[in-house]
């Protein structure tokens, strides 16, 4: 997901639920379906939504990871993915959502037949500080005890889905791999959660620019990570070092080794990925969808 305020806006005031896919077929080497986060055509949904579906069914996109509702109800919302020949496999939602409302957000992912609701940024400690970007604000913004306290939260929201048959997962950006008082924020996360019922979608891109080797974070934690995000990042920081530079690219055009990635996420049993191209776009965002699609189905 992105690093900007003006989207935590957008979906603290629209849920993203989903859809489960079945019998898609799995392209190359990501072994499963070709998904895509609808975030990265919000303007374009906002415009048309449904001719964009549209638009995404026709290039080879077979399931998606919704980022809202776009006004509709979650029935509508579903048939107009259906319509398009696309399911869904995964809804986002920030914590400051989940945790208020977490009876809603779970009915409305039951409504539309979600699979995954997964946590798509923390609730902060305290206000964010103005004029700076949101990965910075948000990472100054927390203590360790808050790292904590979204762990905690994280716990209470799985239980509850869980009995509505839905995975809780947890997604990253570069501010969970900063130290708080000796400690890495993922870490916490990961020690604190409850495995057998919060996973982690792992942002390949924002991991790589938190200064994470995302192969060796997979591969420690193999029982852990159940999604992905694919996008790639053009500067890779120092290990251990937030990169000054989150600048994103499409997959297969920054300096992650997918190959590499993919292979891993195979082993440990991830379940789904999903395309994610954010702005600034430096060319129309199909083109860059199609970029992406056209290197993982030759890797």
């Amino acid at each position: 997901m992105p690093a900007n305020p003006s989207r935590r806006g957008l979906m603290a005031g629209a849920l993203a639920m989903s859809a489960l896919p079945s019998l898609a077929r799995a392209e190359g080497a990501l072994a499963w379906p070709l998904g895509v986060q609808l975030w990265s055509v919000n303007a374009e949904l906002a415009k048309d939504f449904d001719a964009t579906l549209r638009g995404l069914g026709e290039m080879g996109f077979v399931q998606v990871e919704s980022a809202g509702l776009h006004g509709r109800t979650p029935e509508a919302f579903r048939k107009a993915l259906e319509a398009a020949g696309l399911k869904c496999e995964s809804a986002h939602a920030p914590m400051e959502i989940l945790h208020a409302r977490t009876a809603d957000v779970i009915g409305m992912a039951r409504d539309t037949g979600a699979a995954w609701l997964v946590c798509a940024s923390p609730a902060p400690s305290k206000a964010l500080e103005p004029g700076l970007d949101w990965v910075t604000a948000m990472g100054r913004a927390m203590t360790l005890d808050g790292w904590k306290r979204n762990a905690d939260q994280l716990n209470a929201v799985a239980e509850q889905a869980a009995k509505a048959g839905l995975g809780v997962a947890y997604h990253n950006h570069p501010m969970e791999f900063g130290v708080y008082d000796g400690v890495r924020a993922y870490d916490v996360l990961l020690e604190r959660t409850n495995p057998q019922r919060v996973s982690m979608e792992l942002d390949v891109a924002w991991a790589t620019a938190g200064g994470l080797d995302p192969v060796a974070m997979m591969k420690a934690h193999p029982d852990r990570f159940r999604l992905l995000h694919l996008k790639d990042v053009k500067v890779k920081p120092a290990p251990g070092t937030i990169s000054a530079d989150l600048s994103t690219t499409e997959v297969g055009r920054g300096v992650i080794d997918w190959s590499s990635v993919l292979a891993a996420a195979r082993a440990v049993g991830v379940r789904a990925a999903f395309v994610e191209q954010e702005a600034p776009y430096v060319r129309p965002v199909f083109d860059s969808l199609a970029i992406c699609r056209d290197y993982l189905r030759a890797l």
